[in-house]
């Protein structure tokens, strides 16, 4: 799994860490930051600097991970973000069934239910395959603006496409506009399991609409208050609060697809 991080954003970290290794913690997790955290980390969590400090750009974003990942042996690899929280276990079956379905032609694999938003409504998907009992959309290389492929959601990624939608000087915003303007429906294919989805995840930052607050919304009241002892721990106040005017859980409740429209795959 690979992070991209901030230095103002370094704290999460310790959250991060914690809700992670409780949740899924079988593998790696590499932050991709600047400035290490002071604080110790888990065996399995990591820190790679990737210069002395970053451009304060939002358009800087893109710029020292498309040298990182050029130098990146892996062919294939997990890519979050550091305010997508793991607030519930993973379906590891799934997990295995998704590396199983990774190949060459394609892209990436969404994990989130977003993609089967689609289904039944615009026509944007089309059946794939099923592998092991689980029922696969890809998403319909339309021209624009019926394409969405490129996310920063959780995701299993094809460094070769990877490289290839991200361009110098893009923040997140541009990765997710610009990159699905069209130029991306290349032959690669993005996919994403119906029905069954995994990790289940909180929007746990948002400076434009929360501040300094860290949403907490659909965590366990244990782990409520043990992220706020985490942060207390490393000397850093921040508010936490529950948004629940719009929902930023993923793959736990909110728009759940019925079967009836997914009958044609």
């Amino acid at each position: 799994m690979y992070i991209p991080i901030r230095d103002e954003t370094n704290h999460m970290i310790k959250i991060y860490q914690y809700l992670y290794n409780k949740y899924w913690g079988d593998m790696n997790v590499y932050f991709l930051g600047y400035s290490k955290p002071t604080f110790e980390l888990e065996k399995n969590i990591h820190f790679i600097s990737l210069a002395e400090k970053r451009d304060p750009k939002p358009t800087a974003w893109s710029n020292d991970l498309i040298k990182f990942f050029k130098q990146l042996p892996d062919q294939y690899f997990y890519f979050s973000l550091e305010d997508l929280l793991v607030i519930r276990p993973v379906d590891f079956e799934l997990l295995d069934i998704c590396e199983e379905m990774m190949n060459p032609s394609i892209g990436r694999i969404d994990l989130w239910n977003s993609v089967q938003y689609d289904i039944g409504r615009r026509g944007w998907l089309q059946p794939y395959k099923t592998h092991r009992g689980v029922t696969f959309v890809k998403e319909h290389s339309n021209a624009p603006p019926s394409v969405y492929k490129i996310s920063c959601s959780n995701s299993i990624w094809n460094r070769a496409w990877f490289l290839k939608t991200l361009f110098p000087n893009w923040s997140t915003y541009d990765w997710e506009t610009k990159g699905n303007d069209g130029r991306n429906n290349d032959g690669f294919e993005v996919i994403s399991p119906v029905n069954r989805w995994t990790p289940s995840v909180v929007h746990a930052l948002s400076g434009k609409n929360w501040g300094a607050a860290i949403n907490v919304d659909g965590m366990f009241p244990d782990d409520k208050q043990k992220v706020a002892q985490l942060l207390k721990d490393i000397n850093v106040d921040k508010q936490l609060i529950e948004f629940t005017s719009m929902n930023q859980v993923i793959n736990l409740r909110g728009f759940q697809p019925t079967d009836s429209d997914v009958s044609n795959f």
